[in-house]
């Protein structure tokens, strides 16, 4: 009798000892993680130079404005022509609404526009530019005296002829008439008013509705004002559809066992598994705010933990049908049967996930802790515990009556079982004290009184003297018909291999072109506001740039001529043929920078007379609009941090909190600034890495020129997110042949074989290639969700092959021929494959039709790979098993085992 024998045996006897302490345990670890967790999100940037620039000069030049601009584009809502008589009258309704409304009017800011050198109120667009130029107003106004009205306000020697860029790109002016499809409004506001941030996004859409109210003329929308909350929203929106996945997949097994208490069993046991997963990964300082960790661990494990309890109850009723063991003795003995092809997946699947610690991103690696912590779990209560919990519970039981009306109960039972199942698991995974709150409901609700009242009235049926059965139905670990399937495609090697080495050829060239991205569609449904407000504004403005990034300057700046070297830089950015961002008239966005609000100081005389008040005289003998001396340009700085940057009338341009977020002084000689600029795209490469270039070229002629600034480099949220991108990609390189590695040795040592570990291990290439393909052909990219998906790919073909590699090798000792050996193995644990297949690839469809992409992209692609394990397993796998294993000798061998060569 063997050690694995002689444990399981032991866990037999103390049955009720252990079931009751893994309860107990996963929920006092589920009750644990809500009061420990630390529920910051994970890091998802890598370390590297872009990055900790990027840090540095997010906190050397930090505003401490609590002023807010949102950004409204207002279109025609019949598509034409917006800048009319009718729309404006109707935008300004909205407008003054806003303004006069006390609800909103309390956080709205009047301040001074550089551009138009007047004060602006708080919600501003060229409608009202346009109104004062107009006698009497709006109110009866033509569209020629609109027209008329604005060639006067865009008139290139007038005052606002910068409102021009609030006018879409696709505008026109013939012979000084204006139209356009669509223009800006600005709501200026200040955050200090709001309780949260999240408060101030609310507030923005109750404005966005007032804009809206009774509109014709106008279609407004603002953009991206809310954010987070959408997200949020959506989160929220998708957490039904994680319910419903599990309830499905609770309802799939209990059709395939045919069995009331096995749908309990997956549906407490998924519970569990989640509830100790949260507890341990809060207990190890996992940061459980990661999306990856909260949501996609869950998720991911539902499919490993149905595998291992498909598996596990499977082959201990398979010891029961098959071969008419009692169930003291089938728990033991089959649980020792499958034990090493469990403990081969799960301790495989492991390394497959811990491969994911050569991340050089924090999130990433986590979501490898985290994954390979839940899946312990699964194995342990799914695969270990749950099997001899539902044998118990059959026996407490005891034998059914024949006929019953009872029957009809428990098959009604089924839904809310499913339901209450599903709730649970997605409760657990949300919020883990009160998932432990509905686990212990479950188990209350759904097995200890359903195990009262069976059990009171199958001893009553049999006190009756009536027929009673004790048969196991739905063993759920033969099919007969993947046994034919496995048995034919290896007897027809010939066709099949080749067969399977075209299709991986094909779909490793798709592979190969899936490319890193991010879209907003990736994560926010196109129906969100936040998506279509995106869309419309690259519509609208394609030139403006969907991000910036920035050539970071930290040194002493004092100098003069280290001014004059900035504002050269900024020139060769502007002569660079790079997609910077530009307006309509080809002038180069860029943010004010310390070259710039020095000649606007200079500039005002109110400024200068004070600077020159406080002891400091300014010249500018070369007229270029410059102090001459560093003492006169610290004079500048020590001026413009503590009073804000003026106009030439003496206004105020920036006020002294908005400055630190373009110039940071220490009050001596270590300044620093940034030039900011525009591009294009977070993810086309085509024009992020030109545009690159460029500021990489700036960044060295400024560099050469000034030789004794500190700092001079190139980074921004662009530049930083196309990086993430790409490494997401490039640590995937490194983690998914890591993870191969891994688990070939794993398998290895447990197999004590390396040709049968290498035969594993290549189904899993033919599972990864293949998910890879399908994600070209559907378009989808990699980013922050896919990038997880190389792990759990790798994961599920090990899980899906060694469960196969194992059966086999032990059919191997009795069949008369290794074909002989697949059907068998085919029939059994192919047959329990393709079952937990089944319901796993079911359930996960239905993710598919959540209404967050983020979830149903994971929905599609954990489908996909399941299916794609499950070919692998009984396609590809038993071909190279043949290759692998010598001709079996026995008294009478097969022909067709004859035509093998044998392997040395």
């Amino acid at each position: 009798m063997g050690a694995n024998y002689r444990f399981f045996e032991w866990v037999n006897r103390h049955a009720q000892l252990v079931g009751t302490a893994v309860v107990l345990i996963a929920l006092t670890l589920g009750v644990t993680a809500s009061m420990v967790a630390d529920t910051n999100d994970a890091n998802f940037e890598p370390s590297g130079e872009v990055f900790d620039l990027y840090a540095r000069a997010n906190q050397t030049l930090n505003s401490d404005s609590t002023i807010a601009a949102a950004t409204f584009i207002v279109e025609a809502a019949d598509g034409g022509d917006v800048l009319t008589a009718d729309a404006f009258r109707e935008w300004q309704e909205a407008t003054d609404r806003i303004r006069t409304d006390s609800q909103h009017s309390g956080h709205l800011v009047t301040q001074f526009d550089p551009d138009l050198g007047s004060e602006v109120p708080g919600v501003l667009s060229i409608v009202d530019l346009v109104e004062e130029q107009i006698p009497g107003g709006l109110g009866a106004a033509t569209d020629g005296d609109v027209k008329a009205a604005l060639g006067r306000v865009l008139d290139p020697a007038s005052s606002t002829n910068d409102m021009r860029f609030t006018l879409s790109e696709l505008a026109t002016a013939d012979n000084g008439v204006w139209t356009a499809p669509a223009f800006l409004t600005v709501v200026t506001y200040d955050h200090a008013t709001f309780d949260s941030y999240i408060d101030s996004e609310l507030w923005l859409r109750e404005v966005q509705a007032d804009l809206r109210q009774g509109a014709v003329e106008t279609s407004s929308i603002g953009v991206a004002i809310d954010f987070d909350q959408t997200f949020d929203e959506a989160l929220q929106a998708s957490i039904p559809f994680i319910f419903l996945a599990v309830a499905l997949i609770v309802l799939l097994v209990a059709v395939v066992h045919r069995s009331y208490w096995s749908a309990v069993m997956v549906a407490l046991g998924l519970g569990l598994t989640v509830l100790a997963y949260n507890g341990v990964a809060a207990l190890a300082g996992l940061k459980m705010g990661s999306i990856l960790l909260a949501f996609i661990v869950p998720i991911a494990m539902i499919s490993f933990g149905v595998d291992f309890f498909i598996h596990g109850s499977g082959r201990v009723r398979e010891m029961q049908v098959d071969r008419s063991m009692t169930r003291e003795r089938a728990y033991p003995a089959g649980m020792t049967a499958v034990f090493l092809a469990m403990l081969l997946a799960a301790a495989s699947s492991v390394a497959a996930f811990l491969s994911n610690a050569s991340s050089g991103t924090e999130a990433i690696v986590q979501f490898g802790i985290g994954a390979a912590i839940a899946l312990i779990f699964a194995y342990l209560i799914l695969g270990l515990v749950a099997p001899r919990v539902l044998v118990g519970i059959e026996a407490t039981v005891g034998p059914n009556p024949v006929k019953g009306r009872s029957k009809i109960f428990y098959r009604l039972a089924l839904l809310p079982v499913a339901i209450a199942g599903g709730l649970a698991v997605a409760v657990a995974a949300m919020e883990p004290q009160m998932g432990a709150i509905a686990v212990a409901v479950v188990m209350t609700v759904f097995v200890a009184i359903p195990v009262w009242l069976t059990r009171r009235r199958n001893r009553r049926a049999e006190a009756r003297g009536g027929p009673v059965s004790d048969q196991v139905k739905g063993a759920a670990h033969g099919l007969k018909t993947a046994g034919s399937i496995v048995h034919r495609l290896a007897a027809r090697r010939m066709i099949t291999v080749p067969v399977v080495l075209l299709v991986g050829a094909l779909g490793l060239v798709a592979a190969l072109r899936v490319e890193s991205g991010f879209e907003l569609k990736d994560f926010l449904a196109s129906n969100t506001g936040v998506v279509q407000s995106i869309d419309r504004f690259r519509t609208n403005f394609p030139s403006n740039g969907e991000g910036s990034s920035f050539i970071y300057v930290e040194g002493d700046l004092t100098d003069p001529a280290t001014l004059v070297a900035l504002d050269e830089a900024a020139g060769q950015l502007d002569r660079s043929n790079a997609g910077f961002g530009r307006y309509p008239n080809g002038e180069l966005i860029v943010g004010p920078y310390a070259t710039e609000v020095v000649r606007m100081t200079v500039a005002s005389p109110s400024a200068v007379a004070e600077i020159a008040a406080a002891g400091v005289e300014i010249t500018d003998r070369d007229g270029n609009g410059l102090p001459d001396t560093a003492p006169q340009v610290t004079a500048v700085y020590d001026y413009i941090v503590a009073n804000g940057v003026p106009t030439q009338n003496g206004e105020l341009a920036y006020s002294a909190d908005e400055v630190g977020g373009f110039l940071s002084h220490d009050g001596g000689t270590d300044q620093a600034t940034a030039l900011v600029v525009q591009i294009g795209s977070f993810s086309n490469g085509a024009v992020i890495r030109p545009a690159w270039d460029a500021l990489d070229d700036t960044a060295a002629s400024l560099r050469a020129s000034v030789p004794h600034l500190q700092t001079v480099g190139v980074t921004g949220d662009v530049i930083t997110e196309f990086e993430l991108l790409e490494s997401f990609r490039d640590s995937m390189l490194i983690s998914l042949p890591l993870a191969v590695a891994l688990t070939l040795i794993v398998a290895a040592a447990l197999l004590r074989s390396i040709r049968y570990a290498v035969a594993s291990v290549i189904p899993i290439g033919f599972v990864v290639i293949g998910l890879y393909a399908f994600m070209y052909v559907a378009g989808f990219t990699i980013n922050v969700l896919t990038a997880t998906i190389a792990a759990i790919a790798v994961g599920v073909g090990i899980d899906f092959s060694t469960h196969f590699t194992a059966r086999y090798r032990e059919e191997l000792q009795q069949a008369p021929t290794r074909l002989d050996a697949l059907r068998r193995a085919g029939e059994g644990t192919g047959g329990a494959l393709v079952l937990s297949a089944l319901t796993s690839v079911l359930g996960f469809m239905v993710m598919a039709l959540a209404p967050t992409p983020i979830f149903a992209t994971f929905g599609i692609l954990t489908a996909m790979m399941i299916a794609l394990a499950l070919l692998a397993a009984l396609a590809v796998l038993p071909s190279v098993l043949l290759l692998v294993t010598k001709p079996l000798v026995r008294q009478q061998a097969h022909d067709e085992d004859r035509e093998l060569l044998p392997v040395g």
